[in-house]
């Protein structure tokens, strides 16, 4: 197999217009060839050009120290050359004869990335390839393209070709990326006020963003007791990006006691007992009564201050106030009724009283 190689070569190089009178060897073949499998790409296209631009006069070895050989031998080495490189990627486009001076150009063009390569650019804005460049001048061309409003990595692809139809490519990665956070606006009223005790229906958020997203609402109003709420919102996008908005709810108190009691109250007199008052709210009621003669306790109980005297006054009249914790309050006017104990004019207390008779008589 390897020897039909080295012939099909062998044919191949009459194309170099190095003139091969001599045959050679298999042998001398085969050291030829596996001598040249030991060599990277520069060292073989460095020994083509040693051999294609031999002089008859110039010296007899390379840089390396190996002689150029017979024209024949020259002539089926640079074959074995030429199809090393085409298995290297490199191909050599240009036939230098044995009366060539000057040597085959073979050296690529180095192509230049402007700019930043891999790229990064952010969603939804706009991208400019910052292109690249050639050391021999050479015209760069590019292919591929960017789609900034989608998130993705994207190749753009450089090529350049010199007069010797040498030609190099060079990529830059480009990737499409989301660091933009969710853009989260409350809907409705932000503070708002709640009644205590109502029932609340949250208005919710509007989220924009360049990427799918997913809202999480999380609430903790309880409008059972008065209180300032936060509902947070937050919106996560597919790129890991949080927006967060937050709504703050008050629930407030502004309705004022109910007076359930009655406005009249009986009272026995030389005592101090009158009656509850009593009231509804939401929140804890606390009572107070105008004047001095009457007194109530924070939990309505109402008391004289001192044991009244039917005799002496047996009406007495107050307002009563109720207030509940958020300072709202109500009001009624109250009558208290003393009634007698024991007859008009008795006194229990010294067991005294009055008694008036009249009668006649006849005697002898």
């Amino acid at each position: 197999m390897k020897l039909l190689l080295i012939v099909s070569l062998f044919v191949f190089a009459t194309s170099s217009d190095i003139k091969a009178e001599e045959s050679v060897s298999d042998e001398r073949i085969s050291e030829i060839s596996q001598r040249l499998e030991t060599y990277n790409a520069d060292t073989l296209v460095e020994r083509r050009n040693f051999l294609v631009s031999y002089q008859e006069d110039d010296e007899q070895e390379d840089s390396n120290g190996v002689p150029a050989g017979s024209a024949s031998e020259r002539a089926i080495e640079i074959s074995i050359i030429e199809a090393l490189l085409v298995t290297l990627g490199i191909v050599i486009f240009d036939n230098v004869s044995e009366e060539t001076s000057t040597p085959p150009d073979t050296v690529f063009p180095v192509i230049t990335i402007l700019g930043d390569n891999p790229a990064t650019v952010e969603l939804g804005s706009t991208y400019t390839d910052a292109g690249a460049t050639s050391d021999g001048g050479e015209t760069v061309s590019s292919s591929g393209s960017v789609d900034p409003n989608t998130l993705g990595t994207y190749t753009i692809t450089y090529s350049a070709t010199d007069a010797a139809g040498n030609t190099s490519t060079a990529t830059r990665t480009v990737n499409v990326i989301d660091t933009t956070a969710p853009d989260v606006v409350v809907n409705g009223v932000n503070p708002i006020d709640v009644e205590l005790g109502s029932n609340y229906t949250d208005s919710g958020a509007v989220v924009t963003d360049l990427d799918t997203f997913t809202l999480t609402t999380d609430s903790d109003v309880d409008t059972s007791v008065v209180g300032t709420y936060s509902v947070v919102y937050t919106a996560t996008d597919a790129s890991g990006n949080v927006g967060t908005a937050t709504r703050i709810v008050n629930v407030v108190d502004t309705t004022p006691p109910v007076i359930t009691s009655s406005d009249t109250f009986v009272a026995d007199e030389n005592q101090t007992a009158i009656g509850t008052v009593t009231a509804t709210d939401l929140q804890t009621v606390t009572f107070t009564v105008s004047g001095t003669e009457l007194q109530i306790t924070s939990g309505g109980v109402l008391t004289f201050v001192e044991a009244p005297d039917y005799e002496t006054k047996n009406v007495y009249t107050a307002t009563v106030t109720a207030t509940d914790a958020s300072s709202n309050s109500s009001t009624q006017d109250i009558t208290v009724n003393v009634t007698d104990v024991g007859g008009i004019d008795d006194d229990p207390g010294t067991g005294t009283g009055t008694s008036t008779s009249t009668g006649t008589g006849t005697g002898t």
